[in-house]
Order: structure tokens, then sequence, then C-alpha cells
């Protein structure tokens, strides 16, 4: 039974002193690996007046990665409007050890560390407050994989996700695949565990498994069936839903990729969706086109078939095209332009997230715009929804000098969802400004400013970050 959302507290110990020692100790290696990294030296000056003779090139040598790398990534928040402001710092830690050409095991961890330095506010509460500590750590994911196991390509346990299911399994189990068989490529696989919710107190009646096949019964194809049972016992009602999902990948030639997925929940059809994609190097061409149909009204089902229930109701159905053409006309100037299309079937059902808009929208980008690293893009949209008409610009110039990037630019949204508020905000104005800097090749420092101004209020947030991989 699952009471009031909390985290999961499973491994939340392990993460926690491991992203807090390396949080707190990343700081100086990095910052003496920076020291230490200097630009080649000059050749000692030659004698005499004939120019010596080249020396041979260096062998080149593959840098040997270390049985333990990873990333460490250190933000700090500031966000605030009129008198109401908050300040939270974030780490992810990422780590993966082993080497699975030549390891028999292999493993990968990804954690986050976060604390709300100054406690909660209404205005800017989120899920992290929800059960009132002002630190919390979540564990992403924490598996191994076993290698050389004879007739499998894939045997992993622990807490995983797996992402080309009909909705994506995040769970504590195992997964296996075997190897493919014959001309064709036959391959079937399964998987199975505790449903990993991250912001619920209690795992007990939540299930994940899920078993699929696929073949490459051609040059380029590939089909896939998948079935997805899963279980999600709430502090309410208890959900028990079954996924079947048919899926197939098709590329042709080396310049289109085009892919079809066809989803049945229990014993309705839920959702169809297509993607195409076409890239035509000797021309500077891209052409991206998708559609999505819900089929029927998505509502209360087990988290991962509708994950914002809670905070959007029903979604009702409705159908979506996108499309997009970009083209590089010359060597320094791109051009896009595209539109997206989106319907709600019935009339009736319109209203707040279930809406019909166009829109149109037009980009373009310059670069080494009069001197060298200079960058110029505009953007142009065209809004259609209901009730009313909009028309809207954007821009930013960004410049990249040595080892440093800055930008500063606009955009506007029609509709842009506020995930920490809950709510919804319409007319958005956002501006921004960032700065890059990559001090070595291990550490990567950052600064962002972003102002929304919308039709009621303006929110600001900072962001400083810095990015050590080692």
């Amino acid at each position: 039974m699952t009471s009031p959302p909390r985290p999961d507290s499973s491994g939340r110990s392990l993460v926690s002193c491991v992203t807090a020692c390396l949080a707190g100790c990343a700081w100086l290696p990095a910052s003496l690996l920076a020291a230490r990294t200097a630009s080649p030296q000059e050749p000692p000056p030659q004698s005499g007046h004939e120019a010596p003779a080249a020396p041979a090139p260096a062998p080149q040598t593959r840098r040997e990665e270390p049985f333990l790398r990873g990333q460490l990534r250190s933000h700090y928040f500031v966000r605030w409007t009129g008198a109401q402001a908050d300040n939270d710092l974030v780490e992810t830690l990422v780590l993966d050890a082993g080497h699975a050409d030549r390891d028999r095991v292999t493993g990968h961890l990804m954690g986050r560390l976060a604390w709300d330095i100054d406690g909660t506010d209404s205005t800017f509460a989120s899920l992290s407050d929800a059960y009132g500590e002002r630190v919390d750590a979540l564990l992403y994911d924490a598996w191994i994989d076993l290698h050389e196991v004879s007739g499998c390509s894939l045997v992993r346990l622990g807490r995983q996700s797996i992402q080309e299911t009909p909705e994506v399994a995040f769970f504590d189990g195992a997964h296996v695949a075997s190897e493919e068989f014959g001309s064709l490529g036959l391959q079937f696989g399964g998987y199975g565990g505790v449903s990993t919710h991250l912001y619920e107190s209690s795992r007990t009646g939540d299930l994940t498994a899920g078993a699929y096949a696929q073949l490459r019964p051609w040059s380029g194809g590939r089909l896939r069936v998948d079935y997805m049972h899963l279980e999600d016992e709430t502090l309410l009602r208890s959900h028990d839903d079954d996924l079947l999902a048919a899926g197939f990948w098709q590329s042709l030639g080396t310049w289109l990729q085009i892919d079809g997925q066809y989803s049945r929940l229990g014993d309705r059809d839920r959702d169809v969706q297509g993607h195409a994609l076409c890239r035509v190097p000797e021309w500077g061409l891209v052409v991206r086109g998708s559609y999505y149909l819900l089929l029927e009204p998505q509502g209360d089902l087990v988290l991962e078939a509708d994950p914002f229930f809670n905070a959007m109701n029903e979604l009702h159905p409705y159908d979506q095209w996108s499309v997009a053409v970009g083209d590089d006309v010359v060597k320094s100037l791109y051009l896009e332009g595209g539109a997206d299309v989106r319907r709600v079937r019935e009339t009736a059902d319109i209203g707040f997230y279930n809406r019909d808009y166009d829109r149109y929208h037009a980009t373009a980008r310059w670069y080494d715009v009069l001197v060298t690293g200079l960058r110029l893009a505009g953007t142009f949209d065209y809004w259609d929804a209901t009730e009313q008409t909009v028309s809207s610009g954007g821009g930013d110039v960004g410049y990249e000098f040595g080892a440093t990037t800055a930008s500063l630019g606009t955009f506007y949204s029609l509709y842009k969802f506020d995930l920490f508020s809950n709510s919804e905000r319409d007319h958005v104005r956002t501006w921004f400004a960032r700065l890059r800097h990559k001090t070595s090749a291990a550490l990567v420092l950052e600064c962002d400013y972003e102002l929304e101004d919308n039709d009621f209020d303006q929110y600001h947030r900072l962001r400083l970050g810095a990015t050590w991989n080692f």
C-alpha cells in the first residue's frame, strides 16, 4: 500500500555517502588537474642554418580507460519572484566499472543528492518537499552486467530501465536477452522485478514484468512484439494493466529511416505513432516527420502508463502531426521550417491540457558572422490555437572564443507547463544568458540565467554548475 509521496529510500544511504564524499572532494583534484594541464612545449632552438629534418610522426596510442570512471555534476539553483525565493544544491553522480569487451562483470551507477538550502517555499514547492526533509537522495541506476553467459547477449541485474518497451520499464530485478538465432536474427527477451516509483514510500503490490521477441527478416529492417504486465498499488486503489505493442523499424539506404508502433491496453486499442527521418549529407538536407494518434481516453492507470494523471487529469483522444525541413543553404547558413498540428477528436473534450493548435515556425542560423566564432539565430512562430492567434519571434547570439562560449537570447511559449508549481502558464516570454568555460579536458564550468515574463508575474532562475569527468 502506498502512503503519501515520499522518495524511495532503497539505496539512499549508499548513494548519499558516495555522492557527498565525491562532491566535497571534486573541486580540489579538478583544480589540480586544470593547473597541471599545459600547452605542448616548444621544441628547443636549432643551431646552424639548415632546417632540421622533420621528425617521424609519433604513433597514435589510444588512451586506456580506467577500470572505474564517471562524472560528477554539481549545480546550484536560485529561483525567485517578488519576495519569495528558493535555493537548492544538486549533485549528480555517474559511475561505470569494468569493460564489457574484456571483463566478465561490469557495473553502472547513477544517483542524485539534493539539498534544499533554505527550506520549503510554497511558491517553488516540488516533489522533493513532499516529505519535509531538506536533504534527499535518489538512486536512478545500480546494475551489473554478466558477460560470457552462454546463449545470452545480455544478463543485467539490479535497478535499471528499458526504453524500447511499450512504456519505459523502471524496476529492481533482472533483464535477460538471448543471442540472435538464424538468418532472420530472431531474438527473445524477458524482464521482471519490483517497480521503481521514486516518490512512493511503499513498494508493496508494485510489479513490472514482460517479454518480447524481435527479428531482422530483411536488410535494414527490424520487427518487434512486446507484452508488458504492470501492477501498482496506491493509497486509494490498486491498478493492474496489460500492454501489448508491435513495431517496425526500417532503414532505406543511408539516407532514410522510418518506424511505426501500435499499442493496446487491456482489451482496447491505445495509440498509433510513426516517425520518419531523411538525411542527405551531400545537399545538407534534413527532413523530419512524425504522427501520433491517441485512440482512447487515458485516465487513472498504473503510474508507468500515465505518469501525469494526477497533474493533468484525463487526456482525451487526439491526432498530432509534426514536420520540419532544414537545409544548409551555404556553408555558414542553415534554414529550417516546420509545422505542428494537434486536433482533439471531440470538440466537447477541448479544455486544459486537451487543446487544438497549429504552430508554424521558421529558423535561421548564421555561423561565423563577420568574425570566426560568432553565431546568430532567429525563430519566427505563428500559433493558431483555440480562440486565439499569436505570432512571435525569438533569437539568440552566441560567441565562442577559445574554451569559452557565451550566448544570450529570448523565445516565446504560448503554453508552458511549470513542473514545480504544477500549473500551466500562458503567453510566456523567456529571456536567457548563458556562459560555459572548459577549464581542462576534465572540468567544465557553467552559468546561466533565465527570466520568465507572463501575463501575471515574472520568475527568475540562476544556475551555477560544474561538471567533472574522471
